[in-house]
């Protein structure tokens, strides 16, 4: 009787990143404008979906899209601003896949590598003449986090 070991599917890690990247700017872009627009609820939603963009980044670069929830639902609970620290706890305790500590790291790294975007956004646009770099920096800052977190879930 043999039995067969489950291995984690296996993505490239610049794939990985992009995919996560991108999927987690949607959210951040629909955030900006729902709270340019007052529209409450709706950018709470938004804000709630930011922290789901890397899980699902990584399951459309490995093709499992859909497999695993509650990944998704650790990412939607650690978007919440209060248990925002312990997104990477959350998320890779509802899988077999990602690894807590190396998710703290992508976490970490993306946080520094987003701000450095987020204030070069500020020193392109000029933060002192229009305030809508703060949106732009905002989802760029949002992007690189996603990004730097889908790269390292691959590893």
């Amino acid at each position: 009787m043999t039995v067969a070991a489950e291995t984690q599917p296996k993505a490239s890690p610049l794939m990985t990143s992009i995919l996560a990247g991108v999927i987690t700017a949607i959210p951040a872009i629909a955030f900006t404008l729902l709270v340019q627009a007052d529209q409450m609820v709706l950018y709470i939603l938004a804000w709630l979906l930011i922290g789901t963009g890397p899980v699902l980044g990584y399951g459309l670069a490995t093709g499992q899209l859909g497999k695993e929830w509650l990944p998704l639902i650790g990412g939607i609970i650690g978007s919440i601003p209060i248990v925002s620290l312990l997104w990477p706890v959350l998320v890779g305790a509802m899988s077999r896949n990602y690894g807590i500590g190396r998710l703290y790291l992508g976490s970490i790294l993306g946080l520094i590598l987003g701000f450095a975007a987020f204030f070069l956004a500020a020193t392109f646009m000029g933060q002192g003449q229009d305030p809508i770099w703060l949106a732009t920096g905002f989802v760029l800052l949002c992007a690189v986090w996603g990004g730097s977190c889908g790269a390292f879930m691959s590893r």
